[in-house]
């Protein structure tokens, strides 16, 4: 997908394997982009078990719903 100009009024889509600490992690970083960005709205979605890919109705729902997916892992 091509890059975004821009985070402003974007929605932006989490999954967060759930890994100890990642939605601090992750909380943190969206802080931070909120503090740059006028951000329209978030959807913060957790995989169900952090060995596999996340499941297809999450993926399908950032996929139609977000501008931006982020991921990341924590401890």
């Amino acid at each position: 997908a091509p890059r975004l100009a821009t985070l402003d009024d974007k929605t932006i889509g989490v999954i967060w394997n759930g890994r100890a600490y990642g939605d601090r992690i992750l909380q943190e970083a969206l802080g931070l982009l909120k503090q740059r960005y006028r951000i329209r709205d978030v959807l913060f979605r957790e995989k169900p078990f952090l060995g596999n890919i996340a499941p297809e109705p999450i993926l399908a729902e950032l996929a139609a719903k977000a501008d931006v997916v982020i991921t990341g892992v924590g401890d």
